[in-house]
C-alpha cells in the first residue's frame, strides 16, 4: 500500500487538494495511493509512506518517528531529499506570473531546517533579475524584502510560497502581500503544478527499486 503522509489542516481546501494529489499520484504510480495526516495514530502494516514535508523539522523529527515506531510500514524520505527537482517546479509557478526576466520572493517556513530546499532554489538565481528565499513566519519575512525593494524601485514580483496545500499559511502570505503595496503577485500552491503528481509517483517508485 501506498500513503501519502499530509500535514493536515481546519482549512477544508488542505484536505481535498491532499486527496486530489493522491489521486493524480495513483494515476501516475499505476497503484492505489492513499492520504493520511499527521494526526494520525498509526499507518497500515507494510505500507510504503511519503511524508508531504518539504522541512526536516519538528514533524519530520518527532511525528514521523512516532508513527514509524508504531507502525510496521516503511517510512520514504521526505520531499527534501528531492529539493532540486522541487525548486524548479517552484521556479516555473513564479516565472508563470512574471514571464520575463523580474524578480522573485520564495517563501519557506523557516530557514533552520529548510537548508535542502533553500539551497536549491539559490542554486536557480539565474532565472530572475533579482531573487531571495525568506522566512513566513520570522526574519528575513516576505515583508521585509518586499518593502526592500520597494524602496529600490525594483518591480515585476512574483512571492512563491513553498507551501504544498491552501490553508492559513497561504493566506498569511495573501495578506502580507496586499498590504505591502509592492504590486506583487503571489503564486499558486506546490502541488498545482502539472509535473506534481508525476513527482510524487516517481518517489514510490524509488522506494520499490531500493
Amino acid at each position: 500500500m501506498n500513503i501519502l503522509l499530509a500535514h493536515g489542516s481546519s482549512d477544508s481546501r488542505h484536505a481535498a487538494q491532499a486527496q486530489l494529489l493522491a489521486e493524480k499520484a495513483a494515476e501516475e504510480l499505476g497503484a492505489a495511493v492513499e492520504l493520511r495526516f499527521l494526526n494520525s495514530e498509526k499507518m497500515p502494516e507494510g505500507a510504503r509512506v511519503l511524508p508531504l514535508l518539504l522541512g526536516e523539522g519538528w514533524h519530520a523529527k518527532h511525528d514521523i518517528t512516532r508513527l514509524a515506531a508504531a507502525s510496521d510500514c516503511t517510512m520514504l524520505p521526505s520531499l527534501s531529499a528531492r529539493a532540486i527537482p522541487i525548486a524548479c517546479m517552484a521556479t516555473d509557478l513564479a516565472k508563470a506570473e512574471i514571464p520575463d526576466q523580474s524578480s522573485g520572493v520564495f517563501a519557506v517556513y523557516h530557514l533552520e531546517g529548510f537548508e535542502a530546499i533553500v539551497r536549491a532554489l539559490n542554486g536557480l538565481k539565474a532565472r530572475f533579475d533579482q531573487m531571495s528565499v525568506v522566512e513566513i513566519h520570522a526574519s528575513p519575512s516576505v515583508a521585509e524584502q518586499l518593502e526592500a525593494w520597494k524602496a529600490e524601485g525594483i518591480g515585476d514580483i512574483a512571492v512563491q510560497p513553498m507551501v504544498l496545500f491552501e490553508g492559513r499559511t497561504m493566506e498569511s502570505v495573501r495578506r502580507t502581500v496586499e498590504q505591502s503595496e509592492s504590486g506583487a503577485i503571489v503564486g499558486p500552491v506546490l502541488s498545482s503544478h502539472m509535473a506534481f503528481p508525476a513527482f510524487i509517483a516517481d518517489c514510490f517508485r524509488a522506494s520499490y527499486e531500493a
